[in-house]
Protein backbone atom coordinates (compact mmCIF):
# COMPACT_ATOMS: atom_id res chain seq x y z
CA UNK A 1 0.00 0.00 0.00
CA UNK A 2 1.22 3.22 -1.05
CA UNK A 3 1.59 6.02 1.37
CA UNK A 4 0.16 8.26 -0.71
CA UNK A 5 -2.95 6.22 -1.30
CA UNK A 6 -5.59 8.03 -2.45
CA UNK A 7 -8.09 5.92 -1.15
CA UNK A 8 -8.98 4.93 2.37
CA UNK A 9 -10.73 1.82 1.16
CA UNK A 10 -6.98 0.74 0.69
CA UNK A 11 -6.02 0.64 3.80
CA UNK A 12 -5.73 -2.67 5.73
CA UNK A 13 -8.71 -3.61 7.76
CA UNK A 14 -12.09 -1.87 9.22
CA UNK A 15 -14.43 -3.04 6.40
CA UNK A 16 -17.22 -1.72 8.68
CA UNK A 17 -15.72 2.01 9.02
CA UNK A 18 -15.03 1.84 5.30
CA UNK A 19 -18.65 1.29 4.57
CA UNK A 20 -20.04 4.20 6.90
CA UNK A 21 -17.68 6.14 5.07
CA UNK A 22 -18.49 5.39 1.72
CA UNK A 23 -21.90 5.94 2.59
CA UNK A 24 -21.34 9.33 3.95
CA UNK A 25 -20.88 10.73 0.68
CA UNK A 26 -23.46 12.22 -1.42
CA UNK A 27 -22.37 13.40 -5.25
CA UNK A 28 -18.86 13.64 -4.11
CA UNK A 29 -18.77 15.46 -0.73
CA UNK A 30 -20.01 14.42 3.29
CA UNK A 31 -23.09 14.76 4.41
CA UNK A 32 -21.74 16.35 7.95
CA UNK A 33 -19.83 18.42 8.93
CA UNK A 34 -18.48 16.71 11.99
CA UNK A 35 -16.90 13.24 12.27
CA UNK A 36 -15.34 11.76 15.50
CA UNK A 37 -12.95 9.20 15.08
CA UNK A 38 -12.47 6.89 18.22
CA UNK A 39 -10.18 4.03 19.44
CA UNK A 40 -7.10 3.39 21.27
CA UNK A 41 -3.51 5.05 20.09
CA UNK A 42 -1.73 2.96 17.62
CA UNK A 43 -5.31 1.94 15.98
CA UNK A 44 -5.22 4.64 12.88
CA UNK A 45 -7.89 6.97 13.43
CA UNK A 46 -5.45 9.50 12.23
CA UNK A 47 -4.34 7.64 8.94
CA UNK A 48 -8.02 7.30 8.42
CA UNK A 49 -8.72 10.71 8.84
CA UNK A 50 -6.05 11.80 6.20
CA UNK A 51 -7.10 10.08 3.81
CA UNK A 52 -10.79 10.48 4.57
CA UNK A 53 -9.85 14.47 3.87
CA UNK A 54 -7.80 13.78 0.80
CA UNK A 55 -11.54 12.61 -0.31
CA UNK A 56 -13.34 15.58 1.07
CA UNK A 57 -10.71 18.04 -0.47
CA UNK A 58 -10.14 16.55 -4.03
CA UNK A 59 -12.09 18.36 -7.21
CA UNK A 60 -12.28 15.71 -9.09
CA UNK A 61 -14.05 13.38 -6.51
CA UNK A 62 -15.15 10.03 -8.35
CA UNK A 63 -18.66 8.23 -8.03
CA UNK A 64 -16.18 5.64 -6.18
CA UNK A 65 -15.23 7.81 -3.23
CA UNK A 66 -11.65 8.23 -4.15
CA UNK A 67 -9.21 11.18 -4.99
CA UNK A 68 -8.15 11.63 -8.09
CA UNK A 69 -4.69 12.01 -6.61
CA UNK A 70 -3.96 14.74 -10.08
CA UNK A 71 -5.94 17.99 -9.40
CA UNK A 72 -4.59 20.81 -7.77
CA UNK A 73 -6.06 20.04 -4.20
CA UNK A 74 -4.89 16.89 -3.89
CA UNK A 75 -1.87 17.66 -5.02
CA UNK A 76 -1.10 20.24 -2.71
CA UNK A 77 -2.48 18.21 0.22
CA UNK A 78 0.53 15.22 -0.97
CA UNK A 79 3.15 18.28 -0.56
CA UNK A 80 1.30 19.28 2.68
CA UNK A 81 0.88 23.12 1.54
CA UNK A 82 -2.96 22.96 0.70
CA UNK A 83 -3.98 25.78 2.34
CA UNK A 84 -8.16 24.51 2.64
CA UNK A 85 -6.87 21.75 5.35
CA UNK A 86 -5.33 22.42 8.82
CA UNK A 87 -3.66 19.84 10.90
CA UNK A 88 -3.74 21.31 14.07
CA UNK A 89 -1.22 19.54 16.66
CA UNK A 90 0.17 20.32 19.94
CA UNK A 91 3.80 20.03 19.19
CA UNK A 92 5.78 20.66 22.34
CA UNK A 93 2.73 21.99 24.06
CA UNK A 94 0.73 19.99 26.61
CA UNK A 95 -2.38 21.08 24.75
CA UNK A 96 -3.38 22.98 21.94
CA UNK A 97 -4.07 26.42 24.08
CA UNK A 98 -7.33 28.11 23.54
CA UNK A 99 -6.43 31.09 21.82
CA UNK A 100 -5.23 28.94 19.35
CA UNK A 101 -8.55 27.31 19.19
CA UNK A 102 -9.66 31.06 18.36
CA UNK A 103 -6.97 31.96 15.85
CA UNK A 104 -6.63 28.85 14.33
CA UNK A 105 -9.91 27.43 13.93
CA UNK A 106 -13.00 30.11 15.40
CA UNK A 107 -11.59 32.92 13.06
CA UNK A 108 -10.29 30.78 10.13
CA UNK A 109 -13.84 29.06 9.17
CA UNK A 110 -14.75 32.42 8.44
CA UNK A 111 -12.65 32.35 5.25
CA UNK A 112 -13.62 30.28 2.09
CA UNK A 113 -11.33 27.76 0.64
CA UNK A 114 -9.00 29.02 -1.94
CA UNK A 115 -8.81 25.82 -4.05
CA UNK A 116 -10.65 23.06 -2.91
CA UNK A 117 -14.48 23.40 -2.47
CA UNK A 118 -14.42 22.53 1.10
CA UNK A 119 -12.44 23.13 4.11
CA UNK A 120 -11.33 20.56 6.21
CA UNK A 121 -9.67 21.00 10.09
CA UNK A 122 -8.53 17.71 11.78
CA UNK A 123 -7.18 17.79 15.37
CA UNK A 124 -7.33 15.44 18.45
CA UNK A 125 -10.11 16.29 21.17
CA UNK A 126 -7.86 14.89 23.50
CA UNK A 127 -4.89 17.86 23.17
CA UNK A 128 -8.02 20.18 23.91
CA UNK A 129 -8.84 20.67 27.78
CA UNK A 130 -12.60 21.38 28.46
CA UNK A 131 -12.18 25.32 28.06
CA UNK A 132 -11.04 24.52 24.62
CA UNK A 133 -14.10 22.36 23.61
CA UNK A 134 -15.93 24.67 24.83
CA UNK A 135 -14.20 27.25 22.78
CA UNK A 136 -14.48 24.61 19.77
CA UNK A 137 -18.24 24.31 20.16
CA UNK A 138 -19.47 27.58 18.71
CA UNK A 139 -17.99 26.77 15.65
CA UNK A 140 -19.71 23.13 15.41
CA UNK A 141 -23.03 24.20 15.86
CA UNK A 142 -23.27 26.70 12.86
CA UNK A 143 -20.16 25.82 10.64
CA UNK A 144 -20.29 27.74 7.04
CA UNK A 145 -21.58 24.93 4.54
CA UNK A 146 -18.00 24.38 2.95
CA UNK A 147 -16.29 23.11 6.66
CA UNK A 148 -15.73 19.85 7.48
CA UNK A 149 -14.24 19.06 11.39
CA UNK A 150 -12.39 15.65 11.06
CA UNK A 151 -11.70 14.77 15.33
CA UNK A 152 -9.62 12.28 16.89
CA UNK A 153 -10.16 10.74 20.59
CA UNK A 154 -8.76 7.80 22.37
CA UNK A 155 -11.64 7.76 24.51
CA UNK A 156 -14.87 9.59 24.07
CA UNK A 157 -16.27 9.25 27.21
CA UNK A 158 -13.74 12.20 27.98
CA UNK A 159 -15.80 14.31 25.39
CA UNK A 160 -18.32 16.80 26.51
CA UNK A 161 -21.89 15.40 25.37
CA UNK A 162 -22.91 18.46 23.42
CA UNK A 163 -19.61 17.93 21.17
CA UNK A 164 -20.78 14.46 20.66
CA UNK A 165 -24.35 15.48 19.94
CA UNK A 166 -22.98 17.28 16.96
CA UNK A 167 -20.34 14.93 15.56
CA UNK A 168 -21.10 11.56 13.80
CA UNK A 169 -19.15 8.85 15.77
CA UNK A 170 -17.13 6.27 14.09
CA UNK A 171 -15.77 3.75 16.44
CA UNK A 172 -12.82 1.38 15.28
CA UNK A 173 -12.71 -2.58 15.91
CA UNK A 174 -10.12 -4.73 17.07
CA UNK A 175 -7.59 -6.08 13.94
CA UNK A 176 -7.36 -9.19 13.04
CA UNK A 177 -4.01 -11.05 14.05
CA UNK A 178 -3.68 -11.91 10.01
CA UNK A 179 -4.66 -7.82 9.43
CA UNK A 180 -1.82 -6.98 12.13
CA UNK A 181 0.66 -9.24 10.13
CA UNK A 182 -0.34 -7.73 6.62
CA UNK A 183 0.75 -4.07 8.54
CA UNK A 184 3.52 -5.10 9.86
CA UNK A 185 4.55 -6.56 6.56
CA UNK A 186 3.78 -3.60 4.99
CA UNK A 187 5.89 -1.45 7.27
CA UNK A 188 8.71 -4.00 6.76
CA UNK A 189 8.37 -2.96 2.81
CA UNK A 190 8.13 0.73 3.45
CA UNK A 191 11.57 0.53 5.60
CA UNK A 192 13.83 -2.22 6.11
CA UNK A 193 15.45 -0.66 9.05
CA UNK A 194 12.03 0.17 10.96
CA UNK A 195 11.81 -3.21 12.75
CA UNK A 196 15.23 -5.05 14.04
CA UNK A 197 16.77 -7.44 12.13
CA UNK A 198 15.68 -10.74 13.88
CA UNK A 199 12.10 -9.33 15.50
CA UNK A 200 10.48 -12.50 14.18
CA UNK A 201 13.14 -15.43 14.52
CA UNK A 202 11.27 -17.44 15.71
CA UNK A 203 7.21 -18.24 14.90
CA UNK A 204 6.68 -17.79 19.08
CA UNK A 205 7.67 -14.51 18.98
CA UNK A 206 5.92 -13.10 15.90
CA UNK A 207 2.61 -15.42 17.50
CA UNK A 208 3.27 -13.45 21.08
CA UNK A 209 3.28 -9.88 19.55
CA UNK A 210 0.32 -10.52 17.51
CA UNK A 211 -1.52 -11.98 20.98
CA UNK A 212 -0.35 -9.01 23.15
CA UNK A 213 -1.12 -6.26 20.97
CA UNK A 214 -4.76 -7.40 21.49
CA UNK A 215 -5.95 -6.07 17.53
CA UNK A 216 -4.00 -2.87 18.00
CA UNK A 217 -2.00 -2.80 14.87
CA UNK A 218 0.49 0.55 16.43
CA UNK A 219 1.25 -1.78 19.86
CA UNK A 220 2.52 -4.69 17.71
CA UNK A 221 4.42 -2.29 15.45
CA UNK A 222 6.19 -0.49 19.24
CA UNK A 223 6.86 -4.10 20.47
CA UNK A 224 8.65 -5.21 16.82
CA UNK A 225 10.65 -2.28 17.01
CA UNK A 226 12.10 -2.72 20.37
CA UNK A 227 15.17 -3.87 20.51
CA UNK A 228 14.75 -5.40 24.32
CA UNK A 229 11.23 -7.22 23.29
CA UNK A 230 12.79 -10.58 23.26
CA UNK A 231 15.15 -9.71 26.60
CA UNK A 232 12.14 -8.49 28.89
CA UNK A 233 10.44 -11.84 27.33
CA UNK A 234 13.01 -14.36 28.36
CA UNK A 235 13.38 -12.52 31.68
CA UNK A 236 9.54 -12.74 33.00
CA UNK A 237 9.09 -16.13 31.70
CA UNK A 238 12.42 -17.20 33.98
CA UNK A 239 10.98 -15.24 36.78
CA UNK A 240 7.66 -17.12 36.44
CA UNK A 241 9.09 -20.15 36.60
CA UNK A 242 11.38 -19.41 39.92
CA UNK A 243 8.38 -17.87 41.59
CA UNK A 244 7.55 -21.06 43.59
CA UNK A 245 10.26 -21.21 44.91
CA UNK A 246 11.65 -18.15 45.05
CA UNK A 247 12.69 -15.90 48.79
CA UNK A 248 11.49 -12.86 49.53
CA UNK A 249 14.99 -11.35 50.04
CA UNK A 250 14.82 -12.04 45.99
CA UNK A 251 11.56 -11.05 45.06
CA UNK A 252 11.69 -7.50 46.49
CA UNK A 253 15.28 -6.53 46.03
CA UNK A 254 16.35 -8.43 42.80
CA UNK A 255 12.76 -8.38 41.12
CA UNK A 256 11.53 -5.31 42.15
CA UNK A 257 14.16 -3.39 41.51
CA UNK A 258 14.57 -4.62 37.94
CA UNK A 259 11.33 -3.76 37.64
CA UNK A 260 11.45 -0.29 39.18
CA UNK A 261 14.14 0.57 36.42
CA UNK A 262 12.05 -0.64 33.77
CA UNK A 263 8.90 0.56 34.32
CA UNK A 264 7.65 0.94 30.64
CA UNK A 265 7.90 -2.57 29.87
CA UNK A 266 6.26 -3.85 32.94
CA UNK A 267 2.43 -4.61 31.11
CA UNK A 268 4.40 -6.47 29.22
CA UNK A 269 5.54 -8.89 32.38
CA UNK A 270 1.66 -8.45 33.37
CA UNK A 271 0.69 -10.20 29.72
CA UNK A 272 3.42 -12.68 29.73
CA UNK A 273 2.71 -13.98 33.64
CA UNK A 274 -1.05 -13.90 32.71
CA UNK A 275 -0.45 -15.78 29.41
CA UNK A 276 1.30 -18.39 31.29
CA UNK A 277 -0.90 -18.83 34.10
CA UNK A 278 -3.72 -19.29 31.51
CA UNK A 279 -1.68 -22.23 30.17
CA UNK A 280 -1.15 -23.75 33.34
CA UNK A 281 -5.05 -24.13 33.93
CA UNK A 282 -5.37 -25.47 30.42
CA UNK A 283 -3.01 -28.13 30.51
CA UNK A 284 -4.58 -28.80 34.23
CA UNK A 285 -8.34 -29.13 32.61
CA UNK A 286 -7.20 -31.60 29.13
CA UNK A 287 -3.76 -30.76 27.89
CA UNK A 288 -5.07 -28.89 24.66
CA UNK A 289 -1.89 -27.27 23.28
CA UNK A 290 -3.98 -25.93 20.83
CA UNK A 291 -5.19 -23.40 23.27
CA UNK A 292 -1.60 -22.26 24.58
CA UNK A 293 -0.45 -19.40 23.97
CA UNK A 294 2.91 -19.68 25.01
CA UNK A 295 4.03 -22.93 22.55
CA UNK A 296 7.43 -22.67 23.06
CA UNK A 297 7.92 -23.20 26.39
CA UNK A 298 5.19 -26.39 27.05
CA UNK A 299 7.38 -28.65 28.29
CA UNK A 300 8.39 -26.57 31.06
CA UNK A 301 4.88 -25.72 31.88
CA UNK A 302 3.82 -29.38 31.86
CA UNK A 303 6.90 -30.16 33.94
CA UNK A 304 5.38 -27.63 36.60
CA UNK A 305 1.27 -28.95 35.90
CA UNK A 306 2.89 -32.14 36.61
CA UNK A 307 4.32 -31.52 39.61
CA UNK A 308 0.96 -29.66 41.17
CA UNK A 309 -1.24 -32.69 39.75
CA UNK A 310 1.23 -35.27 41.84
CA UNK A 311 1.09 -32.97 45.16
CA UNK A 312 -2.18 -30.94 45.42
CA UNK A 313 -5.98 -31.38 44.46
CA UNK A 314 -6.26 -30.39 40.70
CA UNK A 315 -9.52 -27.68 42.07
CA UNK A 316 -7.14 -26.64 44.92
CA UNK A 317 -4.22 -26.04 42.68
CA UNK A 318 -6.93 -23.92 40.21
CA UNK A 319 -8.28 -21.64 42.88
CA UNK A 320 -4.89 -20.63 43.70
CA UNK A 321 -4.04 -19.80 39.63
CA UNK A 322 -7.35 -17.74 39.44
CA UNK A 323 -6.59 -15.80 42.01
CA UNK A 324 -3.28 -15.19 40.94
CA UNK A 325 -4.53 -14.17 37.68
CA UNK A 326 -6.94 -11.86 39.81
CA UNK A 327 -4.07 -10.23 41.54
CA UNK A 328 -2.68 -9.11 38.56
CA UNK A 329 -5.34 -7.65 36.82
CA UNK A 330 -5.98 -5.76 39.58
CA UNK A 331 -2.48 -4.25 39.78
CA UNK A 332 -3.19 -3.26 35.83
CA UNK A 333 -5.85 -1.21 37.00
CA UNK A 334 -4.14 0.41 39.99
CA UNK A 335 -1.25 1.33 37.64
CA UNK A 336 -3.69 3.38 35.48
CA UNK A 337 -4.88 5.42 38.87
CA UNK A 338 -1.15 6.02 39.87
CA UNK A 339 -1.05 3.74 42.79
CA UNK A 340 2.03 3.31 44.69
CA UNK A 341 4.70 1.30 41.91
CA UNK A 342 7.07 -0.44 44.75
CA UNK A 343 4.27 -1.44 47.28
CA UNK A 344 1.81 -2.60 44.44
CA UNK A 345 4.52 -4.52 42.45
CA UNK A 346 6.12 -6.27 45.70
CA UNK A 347 2.58 -7.16 47.24
CA UNK A 348 1.94 -8.87 43.78
CA UNK A 349 5.60 -10.62 43.49
CA UNK A 350 4.80 -11.77 46.86
CA UNK A 351 1.55 -13.11 45.63
CA UNK A 352 2.75 -14.65 42.80
CA UNK A 353 5.34 -16.54 45.05
CA UNK A 354 2.87 -17.94 47.39
CA UNK A 355 0.17 -18.84 44.94
CA UNK A 356 2.57 -20.73 42.20
CA UNK A 357 4.10 -22.51 45.39
CA UNK A 358 5.68 -25.83 45.11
Amino acid sequence: MSEHSNNYNNLIGQPELKARLNDTFVDGYPVNHAYLFSADTGMGKTSFALKFAKQILCLENDSNNKACGSCDACRYFMAGTLPDFKHIQKGKEKIIKIDRVRKEIIADIQMRPQISRRKVYLLSLDDLNEQGQNALLKSLEEPPEYVVFLLTTKLAENILDTILSRVITLNFARYSKQEIKQILSEKVKKSEAEIPDGSFETQQDLNFILSYANGNPGLALQISQDENFKANRKQAIEWFFHFPTSDRTTLLTEYLDYLNKNKDQIYLFYHIWQDLIHDLLILLEDDSINKVAQVDILERCRKLVNYYQENDKTENRKQKLLHAYSAISEVKQASEVNASFEGMIGQLLLTLRKDLHI
